[in-house]
């Protein structure tokens, strides 16, 4: 399953989600695996392998409706093994800037740092998509 974020040709797109319920039953936070996938002013790039605890993305989830609502200005995303981190920035008038540096492993890693502008609007669909993950 996917969840993806798009706006004027730019989009932030969480990848090949897997949820192991037996990890987290167990406590295990590395729970949750996906692929994080952005294209940013034309450049794009993938980063393989996020881990993350499935029990923070309800709270994840709730703080995106927050931001898409005016009510609070910064969301971080933050993957738990590496801790690399995507931040969603509102202005109070709408928009909101994604931005984050995603990198990939492997013999010759590679490294992206991106931003852009979405609006308020898309969130609906990328918060539907999410709670379906």
């Amino acid at each position: 399953m996917n969840a993806k974020l798009e706006y004027c040709g730019n989009y932030l797109e969480l990848a090949n989600f897997k949820y192991y319920p037996e990890e987290e039953n167990s406590g295990n936070p590395y729970n949750t695996s996906f692929d994080v996938k952005v294209v940013s002013d034309g450049y794009s790039g993938h980063s393989q392998y996020w881990e993350y605890d499935h029990r923070e993305l309800a709270g994840f989830i709730s703080q995106l409706e927050e931001l898409a609502a005016g009510k609070i200005n910064e969301v971080v995303f933050q993957e738990i093994g590496t801790g690399q981190r995507i931040f969603f920035k509102g202005d109070g008038q709408g928009h909101i800037t994604v931005s984050g540096t995603i990198s990939s492993d492997g013999v010759h890693p590679q490294s992206l740092s991106f931003e852009f502008v979405t609006d308020q609007t898309v969130y609906t669909d990328f918060i539907k998509q999410l709670q379906m993950l």
